[in-house]
């Protein structure tokens, strides 16, 4: 009896110090994964250049420590932030890879941008599930314009059926992108007067809004010629409209802060922005905004919109510069345009779309990265003209993929380009206006050797 005691003891105090063991192992590594943890976050914010403010050189802030709040924000995920953390290094991807959000996206629960839907919208930031579970897909679309006098509207009015305006695939694929982004190329009100002297003015009744909202439309740029075509009030009317459609905008606003704000969608954990300017007008019909009064950003000196593109960049990962720019109705893009898309590029956005030609202008890969010179016309009149649907796939290491959607404006609609012959033709007239890209024949672009001229 003596002997089983003393051995049943034995096996408890046994039992007690390898539990303090384990303990003491789960504590160090717990220690060892908080430590990597706060050191990849002080590489981040390094990297930031001061876009986006370290709340100290330790990141102590009002949550406590980084790697404190971390721990407790992601506590399922905590096992695989530390097995990722085993050497005593973690990386951006590794959390990701962990918590399903990239460091942006986890910088700003830090903050606490993301508390609420409200509080996100604050700071510009929209939340979306992604349709995939993947990368996310933006898909965007060129000019759109819904003028009264005119134009689409009548053509709408007479069908009654959006579907037979824009073709069941093109809307499906609207409808089913995470982020569709299109140029809004007219004001929406039953206010203001026609600008004097102005050949084309284009104004929608508010209840046009509906068409966009059938659209899937997610995001517009009033960066453009014709947003202010009847004046500041028509103007603030189409911000309101907007704003009760929660249909966010950039590039416009009513006042330069508004004009200038980014707008960010986070898909699936990655942070996508988007920023808008036009650099479009010969002669100045649309205001530039100011400090108290409604407008445009504009890129005439492209200094202020480089300032805009690097800030959004530092607080993103993945940013879409749109421009307004170039010459109207024809499909070759001028040097300019190059040299502009270059000093976006190097400012920090990753791909330019431009706009305002009216037809499509090609695209050209700068360092690597994509300048879409033209969308062309995406629904505006009755003109028979190549248009499409540009399709990013974007993931936490950026641009997955990119392909293009052939389509063909005529007579007041838009429609999908199924035959495959024709989808062929399509291709090779884009190709033919891109110096160092292609489509394939599943519309799919490639970086390739610049051609001969």
């Amino acid at each position: 009896m003596v002997i089983g005691g003393a051995v049943l003891i034995l096996i408890v105090i046994i039992s007690l110090c390898i539990a303090g063991v384990k303990r003491h192992s789960s504590k160090k590594q717990l220690a060892a994964g908080k430590e990597a943890v706060q050191a990849c976050y002080d590489t981040f914010v390094k990297t930031l250049d001061g876009a986006v403010e370290a709340s100290s050189a330790t990141g102590k802030g009002e949550k406590g420590s980084f790697s404190d709040w971390f721990m407790e924000a992601y506590p399922e995920k905590k096992d695989a932030v530390l097995k990722a953390a085993q050497d005593g290094k973690i990386s951006g991807e590794d959390i990701y890879a962990a918590v399903g959000e990239t460091m942006h996206v986890v910088n700003d629960r830090y903050k606490g941008w993301l508390d609420d839907a409200k509080t996100a919208k604050k700071h510009g930031i929209y939340m979306k599930k992604g349709s995939s579970g993947k990368a996310a897909e933006v898909v965007v679309a060129g000019d759109i314009c819904f003028a009264e006098d005119g134009f689409v509207l009548d053509h709408y009015d007479t069908v009654n059926d959006l579907s037979k305006c824009i073709s069941p695939e093109i809307l499906k694929i609207t409808n089913d992108a995470d982020v569709f982004y299109l140029n809004h190329e007219y004001c929406i009100s039953e206010r203001g007067e026609a600008l004097e002297g102005k050949l084309y003015t284009f104004r929608a009744k508010p209840e046009r809004m509906a068409l966009l909202e059938e659209m899937g439309t997610d995001l517009v740029s009033l960066a453009n010629n014709h947003v202010y075509d009847y004046g500041e009030d028509a103007l603030l009317d189409t911000l309101d409209l907007l704003d009760e459609a929660k249909i966010p905008y950039v590039g416009g606003g009513r006042n330069i802060g508004e004009a200038k704000r980014p707008v960010y969608y986070v898909v699936n954990g990655v942070k996508i922005g988007f920023v808008a300017a036009t650099n479009a007008e010969v002669v100045y019909y649309t205001p530039a905004a100011e400090e108290d009064s409604p407008g445009v950003l504009e890129a005439y000196d492209t200094a202020e919109y480089n300032r805009v593109i690097q800030d959004a960049a530092g607080q993103c990962d993945y940013l879409i510069a749109y421009i307004h720019w170039g010459p109207e109705d024809t499909n070759v893009y001028e040097q300019y345009q190059h040299d502009m898309g270059k000093e976006f590029l190097d400012a920090g956005a990753d791909i330019v779309v431009g706009g305002h030609p009216h037809v499509l202008q090609g695209m050209e890969y700068i360092d690597g990265k994509p300048v879409i010179y033209s969308m062309g016309d995406f629904w505006f009149n009755d003109e028979t003209k190549y248009t499409g649907l540009l399709k990013l796939d974007i993931n936490d290491k950026g641009l997955k993929g990119m392909s293009f959607v052939p389509c063909l404006q005529t007579e007041y609609t838009t429609q999908y380009i199924k035959d495959k012959d024709e989808q062929a033709e399509f291709y090779e007239f884009f190709n033919g206006l891109s110096p160092n890209a292609e489509l394939n024949d599943k519309g799919v672009f490639k970086e390739v050797e610049k051609k001969d001229e």
